[in-house]
């Protein structure tokens, strides 16, 4: 069997009576990209949440490399970055931020320390970082995020509306990073047509069909 880096087997999710997806089937290989479209309110932060694992859905399952999603296996295996974030200490500058985080990823102070700068170098954000969070513009923090995904080399990126804010050179550093990341699979909510044009399938929440 071909490996996979992500697996959707009939997942279905409701909130009370209305069901927000419904029997949803995908797979994701190595380096494959897929983005996922739909206006506002089709599912698509939904679907998201139920990959990286904090929202459980209410039928079907979610496997990361094989792993249930939301299972400390799968989550060293994620990069995440979600719209409207806030999971950062506001208090703490970018670069402390981005140490925490990276802390937990790994072992050595030092490996922490090194995968930090590299980030910071490879996104551009040697102006950013050592700004305190509830300093910074939406932009500002949605770089540290990206960042953050990036922390730990992870199989499986996934990204919400990860160009919203940001301007033309940041999209490109992000989309430069990510082709680095040939190996990582990439799975981005997005309703710019660029982003669109970067992923080799689509799937449209409004109609509930993969392309």
């Amino acid at each position: 069997m071909a490996e996979r880096t992500l697996e959707v087997r009939g997942l279905s999710r409701r909130f009370g009576r209305l069901e927000v997806l419904s029997d949803l089937d995908l797979e994701l290989g190595p380096g494959e990209r897929l983005a996922v479209q739909g206006p506002n309110g089709s599912g698509k932060t939904t679907f998201l949440r139920c990959v990286t694992g904090t929202l459980a859905p209410s039928d079907g399952a979610v496997l990361v490399c094989d792993h249930e999603a939301g299972s400390m296996e799968a989550r060293r295996r994620l990069g995440v970055s979600l719209s409207q974030e806030r999971s950062f200490y506001l208090r703490l500058s970018g670069r402390d931020n981005l140490l925490f985080f990276s802390r937990l990823r790994h072992s050595r102070e030092s490996d922490a320390q090194a995968a930090v700068d590299a980030a910071v170098e490879e996104l551009e954000l040697g102006e950013i970082v050592p700004v305190r969070m509830n300093r910074c513009s939406t932009g500002m923090v949605q770089q540290v995020s990206l960042a953050r995904a990036l922390l730990g080399d992870p199989s499986l990126l996934v990204l919400d509306e990860p160009t919203r804010s940001l301007d033309r050179g940041a999209i490109s550093r992000l989309w430069a990073a990510l082709d680095r990341r040939a190996h990582a699979s990439v799975l981005i909510a997005t309703h710019r047509r660029e982003d669109v044009d970067r992923c080799n399938s689509q799937l449209d929440l409004s109609s509930r069909k993969s392309k």
